[in-house]
């Protein structure tokens, strides 16, 4: 039984830190990247994970999941250093 869930939480580590050092190297290949930036994804993160009415199976549900975790963890990380939506792209020089 144990060897049944191993596989998901893989899944999720594995698409957690792909996720998370592709945010890193979008942060720092654009500078206009803000916290506000990442907000709006998350925002169409959270509609995709409450639209499943086709069904989108385990799999999907848990990179989805890791996705969103990596999001919310990237802005938080950028809030905490003062980068967060109040420096939202349009908003900067």
């Amino acid at each position: 039984m144990a060897e049944s869930a191993d596989w998901r939480e893989r899944t999720y580590e594995h698409a957690l830190e792909e996720e998370l050092a592709g945010l890193e190297r979008r942060l720092e290949s654009d500078p206009d990247c803000s916290a506000g930036d990442l907000e709006g994804i998350l925002t169409h993160l959270y509609h995709s994970d409450g639209a499943d009415w086709g069904g989108r199976g385990e799999l999907q549900s848990i990179i989805l999941n890791a996705t969103i975790a990596a999001y919310e963890l990237t802005i938080a990380r950028l809030k905490k250093a003062g980068t967060g939506p109040e420096t939202a792209s349009g908003s900067s020089k």
